[in-house]
């Protein structure tokens, strides 16, 4: 089993490269919208468009070649350590029950799933590259569409057009889009997609040794902050009414409830796959749940003498509460030094100099708005007892001379306002 504090900041090397990718196009889309410099006629701009489209793309996809080859690395790495992390803590439960356990990396059939766990997981990750890699060029051409539609219109110069709507896509950032419509963020779809991974595969690897030993029951964690089911969503989606109990594999008795009936996972008694059924409960996307062999022999340090979670409900409804506001405030955050990116893009690729003076007033602005932002956040996370994730903030290419030309930034902005 693994705990719920091990997946934090377990995946910040791998983000980090995400981001990279990430500030590489926004970038790219920066330089090549202002260097088209003004509109040009219908069939110059289509051919042009299609040729920037392609040398885009080669640019991107030479990126995407070499983060590809780092995240096999990283991401095994951070596989292999659930595991045996994981491993660790089923031994030490296992062995009061006098069954003893192999390595995990000298047995055979528990390499056959990390491998295979490795393999799918690398899978969505490189889906993720083409995905984001796709988007951009659509992205590209819209904005050149409406930056086009705004200059025919009179509306703007095409300075000002293109630094407009680049202002607004860098606050939203690179979205992927899921076939179930579903759509995240760059980032938050890598997070979601180690941290899920890395989950997964030290369940399967549990499950191989729960076949070995005959286990017929699992215990399954809890901590403080647990999901809480959304309006509209199915019971088993929160996580509190599910977490910090003892169930049967097989079947059920009372006092121990069916394992699939109860989270939404599964787990074949022959063969020892796991199978997430509802990927809102149990081992699903973003879940920090484990499970772990488990007997009534044994006691659930989950809950009381009366049987009772030692988690109270309402107190984890709160942190969870207070949890999402301070994931929103860090999106904020992220979003804002994205903009300050591009704005700094905007200055050094626009010629004018009135238009200069412009978005320089603009930067100073925004630089300003951060460190309010960053003030908001801290205050927060002291008054509610949170700890501040400053890892779940960070931006690549927003570092020490970043933040230092945005806190002059500020400060120019507060003595002409003061």
């Amino acid at each position: 089993m693994l705990s719920p504090d091990y997946f934090t900041n377990k995946e910040d090397r791998l983000l980090e490269l995400y981001r990279q990718l990430e500030n590489f196009i926004l970038k790219d889309i920066t330089r090549r919208l202002l260097s088209a410099g003004e509109m040009t006629a219908t069939a110059d701009r289509l051919i042009w468009k299609l040729k920037q489209m392609g040398e885009s793309q080669a640019a991107i996809e030479q990126k995407l070649r070499k983060l590809t080859g780092l995240t096999q690395k990283e991401l095994r790495s951070l596989l292999q350590d659930a595991v045996l992390t994981s491993w660790e803590d089923d031994r030490a439960t296992l062995g009061q029950l006098g069954i003893e356990l192999s390595n995990p990396l000298k047995n055979a059939a528990v390499i056959r799933v990390m491998d295979a766990e490795f393999k799918k997981s690398l899978g969505e990750l490189t889906n993720l590259t083409r995905t984001t890699m796709k988007q951009s060029q659509i992205d590209l051409i819209n904005m050149l569409d409406e930056a086009d539609l705004r200059v025919a219109a009179g509306v703007q110069s095409y300075s000002a057009a293109v630094c407009d709507i680049l202002d607004r896509h860098a606050g939203r950032g690179i979205y992927v889009d899921y076939p179930s419509g579903a759509r995240r963020t760059l980032e938050a779809a890598v997070r979601c997609c180690v941290v899920t991974s890395m989950n997964q595969t030290a369940a399967q690897v549990t499950n191989q040794y729960i076949v070995e030993g005959g286990i017929e029951y699992v215990l399954v964690s809890a901590h403080l902050g647990a999901r809480v089911a959304q309006k509209g969503q199915p019971a088993l989606a929160s996580h509190t009414d599910w977490q910090g109990k003892v169930y049967r594999i097989r079947g059920s008795e009372k006092g121990y409830p069916n394992l699939l009936d109860s989270t939404g996972y599964d787990i074949d008694p022959q063969s020892g796959s796991g199978s997430v059924k509802n990927p809102l409960g149990l081992h699903g996307y973003n879940c920090r749940h484990s499970h772990k062999p488990w007997d009534k022999r044994l006691r659930n340090p989950y809950v009381d003498e009366n049987g009772n979670l030692k988690i109270d409900s309402e107190e984890n409804r709160k942190r969870y509460e207070l949890q999402q506001k301070q994931r929103a405030m860090e999106r904020s955050l992220r979003a804002w030094k994205r903009k300050l990116i591009v704005k700094e893009q905007e200055i050094a690729g626009v010629a004018e100099t009135d238009v200069k003076e412009i978005l320089q007033r603009d930067y100073d602005r925004m630089a300003y708005q951060l460190t309010q932002k960053n003030k908001a956040y801290n205050d927060f996370c002291k008054q509610n007892d949170l700890q501040p994730q400053y890892d779940r903030i960070k931006v690549a290419d927003f570092g020490r001379e970043q933040t230092k030309r945005s806190n002059a930034g500020a400060k120019r902005y507060i003595k002409e306002h003061e």
